[in-house]
């Protein structure tokens, strides 16, 4: 196992950087989008080559598994990042940037923010609203989106555009694809850009894929934030989720 410091998210531009629930089989009609138990998400952003899929999940328990495939010119990048108890980050597979590998997961998360707010955005009333197909065209000249994952922000200023189609893809699941549609300042310049947010919210209660007897030798251990880390005594992701938990080796 080894332990690494936190290094700056390379995956995406910079300027996306910059601070500008258990359900049964129906879905209960006051599910909201920011309620999924998991996301696949797939992100095509400005530029040649930039691109990104990412496999959410979220734990009962309160932890993150995402399971990524990042792409830029001249270079593909795969693994997946756990945050176990908001404070250790556990990366695997990783080759080309793994020392950076750690810091991509506020990049997911920023991304899946930016989806859920979108899809809030373009169906106010919550997934239950979409019963088939739904077209999505939605002007906003005055609200900006501000993003927090609580160790990176991103914001995309007014106005801004998003359209495409939701689809109810079974009685749990919700399709999307969206092209969103924004500004951005390069140096004294304002340009047009726009990126494509396609994938699946799941909203049922899903089993999380990673075991808490998993062996966490088989990790990276990294901290979200340095004040976090602590000695760790701990052989499997159970007793580093107890152990977290506890606040003392």
């Amino acid at each position: 196992m080894k332990t690494a410091h936190r290094y700056s998210i390379w995956i995406l531009p910079l300027w996306l950087l910059v601070s500008s629930a258990g359900l049964a089989a129906d879905l209960a009609p006051e599910t909201r989008w920011a309620d999924p138990s998991s996301v696949e998400l797939d992100v095509e952003f400005p530029g040649e080559g930039y691109h990104a899929n990412w496999e959410l999940f979220r734990c009962d328990c309160g932890d993150l598994l995402v399971r990524a495939e990042l792409n830029m010119p001249g270079d593909t990048e795969k693994g997946e990042i756990l945050l176990i108890g908001g404070k250790a980050v556990l990366t695997r597979g990783f080759i080309h940037h793994k020392e950076e590998a750690a810091a991509s997961l506020d990049a997911a998360a920023l991304m899946m923010q930016l989806a859920l707010r979108l899809l809030e955005r373009s169906a106010p009333a919550g997934p239950t609203q979409i019963d088939g197909s739904a077209d999505v065209d939605v002007l906003d000249e005055i609200n900006h989106i501000y993003l927090d994952t609580g160790s990176a922000e991103g914001g995309f200023q007014a106005p801004w555009s998003v359209g495409g189609k939701i689809t109810e893809a079974g009685d749990t699941r919700r399709k999307f694809d969206l092209n969103f549609a924004f500004s951005i300042r390069v140096g004294n310049e304002i340009r047009e850009a726009s990126m494509r947010l396609k994938g699946v919210a799941e909203f049922a209660d899903t089993e999380f894929p990673v075991s808490a007897a998993n062996d966490l030798a088989e990790w990276d251990l990294n901290w979200r934030n340095p004040g976090d880390a602590m000695p760790v005594e701990a052989q499997t992701l159970g007793q580093l989720r107890a152990q977290i938990k506890a606040g003392a080796p």
